[in-house]
């Protein structure tokens, strides 16, 4: 009787991972090997013996460690020993003919001042170079952008980002309230909702069908997790909310303040 949607948060894996490995469509998951974890972790969580579902789902492929021209049991074969080097050859040789370049070149480097300097220099006018620096423009202060404000009153860096939980701002009261408790929950569709008080004792945890209501009036903060959060419509102190910017895997986490 445990819903798919509450089984996935539970197991923390995608709903249609689940539905994949529900309908045997075993290609849409990684391996084999991960499907067989994922059917025994489902059985533990609805303490079921996993023993038949795991007969059901075919066991993973082992690869063969075949032969090889290069297993441990091939022949040895003898590396073939060059006779002695030809000096002749090896001076032949591009790099060695590269060297040779190089101190050649060094040497004349070397004894070309000595050569120079015996001959009679030509008084030659110095220049001065002045080196002129371009003024440094000063910085301008831009002022810093205002702040996007959403309409629901929640910045709207922060409602884009995708973190699995986040604590609600007291919303104000608009002039025309829904009326109700604090939160208020309504489904449109099957959705799972789960809601705990700040001590970690949960309110509710069921699943909920279309035109279903639930209402909280106690002191806040609540933890709330919602399964197919496309399926529910949240109102927090009257105000409509939208929690689908909190989703992940059609799974919604936040908190109420």
């Amino acid at each position: 009787g445990l819903h798919i949607a509450a089984l996935a948060a539970a197991l923390k894996v995608p709903v249609r991972k689940l539905e994949a490995l529900e309908a045997g469509r075993y290609d849409e998951l990684p391996d084999l090997t991960f499907a067989r974890g994922l059917a025994s972790s489902a059985c533990r969580h609805l303490r079921v013996d996993p023993a038949p579902v795991l007969e059901q789902i075919p066991p993973a492929v082992t690869p063969q460690l075949g032969g090889s021209a290069l297993a441990i049991n091939a022949p040895f074969k003898p590396v073939a020993v060059s006779g002695p080097a030809n000096p002749v050859g090896w001076l032949s040789r591009p790099a060695v003919l590269v060297a040779i370049a190089l101190m050649l070149g060094a040497l004349v480097l070397m004894f070309l001042p000595q050569m120079v300097a015996q001959e009679p220099s030509a008084a030659v006018p110095s220049t001065s170079t002045t080196v002129l620096s371009a003024p440094v423009p000063e910085p301008v202060n831009t002022p810093a952008p205002a702040e996007t404000v959403a309409p629901d009153g929640i910045p709207s860096a922060e409602v884009g980002a995708p973190v699995p939980t986040v604590a609600l701002a007291d919303v104000p009261q608009p002039p025309t309230a829904v009326g109700g408790g604090l939160l208020r929950i309504r489904a449109t569709g099957d959705s799972w909702v789960q809601v705990a008080d700040g001590t970690g004792t949960v309110l509710l945890q069921r699943v909920l069908k279309a035109g279903d209501e639930v209402d909280f009036s106690t002191a806040p903060p609540y933890a709330v997790v919602l399964g197919r959060v496309e399926a529910a419509e949240v109102t927090v102190r009257g105000q409509r909310f939208d929690a689908t910017p909190f989703a992940r895997n059609s799974v919604a986490r936040f908190e109420v303040k």
